[in-house]
């Protein structure tokens, strides 16, 4: 049984996660230019918008390198600390992540280039949740390593 993710997994996990945090930091940009846009405004476009539209691609394609790790390797063990049901609810967490992570740029893409409210509006709630799944990630990680004294940061870093 592996004791790590494999480094090809760990970087995609932090250059996700780095491209991630730039989506809602370029959040109010396109968020401006698509109501305008919604409004019939010609040219509501800025390099700020291309940025977020390129970095969503982009993590659309590293989901799919990530999906493609995840099923052709062999995860590391759960701590022993982990109780069945924390096993479970973890399990819950990663794939939805996964979910969220292709499904958020699909529907932005949606959104953007069908000029799609709908689309838009289902985007804004995805937004939301993955926020919610990314704090309940961290604590849930925080929990195991410093709660449990279970070394599962470890996992997922360098070294």
């Amino acid at each position: 049984m592996v004791k790590k993710y494999l480094p090809a997994q760990i970087l995609l996990h932090w250059l996700v996660l780095g491209f991630v945090a730039l989506q809602y930091l370029l959040h109010e940009p396109i968020s401006e230019s698509f109501e305008k846009r919604l409004e019939g405004a010609e040219g509501a476009t800025s390099g700020l918008v291309a940025l977020h539209i390129f970095g969503g691609t982009l993590i659309l394609v590293l989901m799919m390198v990530r999906l493609l790790l995840r099923l052709s390797n062999e995860l590391p063990a759960y701590p022993k600390e982990n109780a069945p049901l924390q096993k479970l609810l973890s399990q819950i967490v990663h794939w939805s992540f996964y979910g969220l992570l292709f499904l958020l740029p699909l529907t932005g893409a949606v959104a953007w280039f069908r000029l799609s409210e709908t689309a838009g509006d289902l985007h804004e709630a995805l937004r939301g949740i993955l926020l919610f799944m990314i704090a309940l990630h961290v604590g849930a990680a925080l929990f195991h390593q410093y709660l449990q004294k279970a070394p599962i940061l470890q996992r997922m870093w360098w070294g």
